[in-house]
């Protein structure tokens, strides 16, 4: 079991020096506005985030990850759990290695590959073999005893014996070979032989069946192959657009953490503002140059900012375990709490223009790629549809050789078999009486599903646009923003330092330095939460042009 430490003194001892944390009405005015990129895009508050993050310096850019005390309970009560440092590309890849939806997807996608080799199967030669061993008893009709010598009965006792090789060609033919052999004695040659010898019967010969409408032609015999073959690369296409959406959830994710942690070293930062400048108003209080009414002021607005503590450290929980939720892993499992050790995307000019931007998701999307993907299989199938509602017309060839003899080897024997040949041609056709009702509805839902695909495909080509110019209106409005708040932010520094200056010369008060503090953190704050909104607004356009996951190789 485990619990985060809830003194300022415990947080600072483990985390350093860190920065301000805003104000909620700073926080309730920057919350979240996010729009979904076709399936790929997630939801992200790239105004600022649901709490506030901290600051960065104006003339440096970094961004401090103040480290989060956790305590886990034991024998001897608690004792601080070893921290465990997470960079974004670790991350990342460990995500691609482990996450369950992006593994889901590359089994999905795996099961759809063996529909191939079951669609080629229907090509593959397929061999029959029997081996028979019987008697038969039948009464002769008079005509039949005339012939038979008046035995009364025709008894036939024998083996029959027959292999056979059969293959589907593209074209829809049939072609199959077969070799039989008959071992037989009846009552007939008994009695004109006075013995039992059996005759040999042989036969091999060669039968082709040509379809010349339902079922005819490579486009038709191939149908099922293709559309396998278009089910599995939709279904690698589905596979890379989930990994993609999950790299960009994971990405927002640990930044999120490193927000926390940065929203947890605001919250230490006014804590310790609010300790100094209690010490000073109650110095000036001693002094009599302070009244008792804004020592008051310094002491509730310190209460305020050492409960915003308690909040930061369950935000930092809360995103600790998103982070472990992507890796499927369990508190129990990694005790020790994750440290995001990367820092934000330097924000700077990214010049992106709408036609070459859409030109490339269209090449490069995974979920445009799949419907088109789906759309051509459609069309596949729909073709399939229409052959099926043809009569069934079948050109049927057969050609063989027959012999007889006392002897099986001579009764295979060329020589023997060639002045016994058989063959026959002939059509053979095959129809329902009246309409083919199969084939009407198999038909129309066909296509009923090509019309729907190509709706897909055409409303994501729409969406794809339209999201790519909000995307690139979220970065240049974040940019500007950023520009302008990291200007806010160096005056009200400037602007703190003259009220401190003041305040040494008696001509200010300690509310007026409490309020100057507080906006020199909020406005720095701000700089940070516009940063937060260039980089997760320049992952998103990364996903919708599809070259995310080039990020991460």
């Amino acid at each position: 079991m485990t619990e985060f430490s809830c003194t300022a003194r415990d947080i600072e001892a483990r985390v350093g020096p860190s920065r301000p944390q805003s104000s909620a009405r700073t926080r309730a005015s920057q919350r979240g506005w996010a729009r979904p990129l076709a399936g790929l895009y997630l939801v992200a508050c790239l105004g600022g985030l649901a709490g506030s993050v901290a600051a960065q310096s104006p003339a440096t850019g970094a961004v401090p990850t103040p480290a989060l005390m956790v305590r886990a309970s034991g024998p001897q009560g608690p004792v601080a759990s070893a921290e465990s440092d997470l960079g974004l590309l670790q991350f990342v890849r460990q995500i691609r290695a482990v996450n369950k939806t992006i593994r889901s997807k590359q089994n999905e996608r795996d099961i759809t590959q063996t529909g191939i080799d079951r669609a080629q199967s229907i090509f593959q030669p397929q061999a029959t073999a029997s081996a028979m061993n019987g008697r038969q008893r039948l009464k002769n009709t008079p005509e039949e005893d005339v012939v038979r010598q008046g035995l009364g009965l025709y008894d036939r006792i024998g083996q029959d014996y027959s292999v056979g090789v059969s293959q589907l060609l593209a074209s829809g033919a049939k072609v199959e070979g077969k070799a039989t052999l008959s071992r037989f004695l009846t009552n007939i040659t008994r009695n004109i032989r006075q013995s039992d010898d059996s005759d040999y019967k042989a036969f091999y010969g060669l039968t082709v069946t040509q379809p010349l409408a339902r079922d005819a032609g490579a486009d038709v015999t191939l149908a099922r192959l293709r559309m396998a073959e278009l089910d599995t690369m939709a279904a690698e296409h589905a596979s890379g657009d989930i990994e993609s959406s999950t790299v960009a959830e994971a990405v927002f994710a640990y930044w999120d953490l490193l927000f926390a942690q940065e929203r947890l070293g605001s919250a230490l930062e006014k804590v310790r503002m609010g300790e100094r400048l209690l010490q000073e108003s109650r110095a000036l209080n001693r002094q009599g140059r302070l009244p008792l009414s804004e020592v008051w002021e310094v002491e509730n607005n310190l209460g305020r900012y050492q409960s915003g503590v308690s909040e930061a450290q369950q935000g930092v929980q809360e995103r600790a375990n998103k982070v472990r939720t992507l890796l499927m892993e369990t508190v129990s499992e990694t005790p020790a709490p994750f440290k995001a050790i990367d820092r934000l995307p330097e924000v700077a000019a990214r010049p992106v223009l709408a036609e070459p931007a859409l030109r490339q998701a269209l090449e490069r999307r995974d979920d445009y790629r799949m419907r088109k993907a789906m759309l051509e299989r459609e069309g596949v199938q729909l073709a399939y549809a229409q052959n099926q509602g043809l009569p069934r017309v079948d050109l049927v060839a057969s050609y063989g050789l027959n012999g007889l003899e006392m002897s099986g080897a001579r009764a295979f024997a060329y020589g023997r078999m060639n002045d016994y040949p058989t063959w026959s041609l002939g059509l053979q056709l095959t129809m329902p009486l009246g309409e083919n009702l199969q084939a009407r509805a198999d038909l129309q839902a066909a296509r009923l599903r090509k019309e729907d695909a190509l709706l897909q495909l055409k409303a994501l080509e729409v969406a794809i646009a339209n999201d790519i110019d909000t995307g690139i209106g979220m970065m240049t409005s974040a940019l500007e923003r950023w520009t302008l708040l990291r200007q806010v932010a160096e005056r009200e520094q400037r602007q703190l330092e003259l009220e401190r200056a003041r305040l040494t010369a008696g001509r200010s008060d300690m509310r007026e330095i409490l309020l100057r503090e507080e906006r020199a953190i909020n406005a720095r704050l701000a700089v940070v939460e516009q940063q937060l909104a260039w980089g997760k607004a320049d992952v998103l356009i990364d996903a919708a042009q599809g070259s995310l996951l080039e990020r991460f190789k």
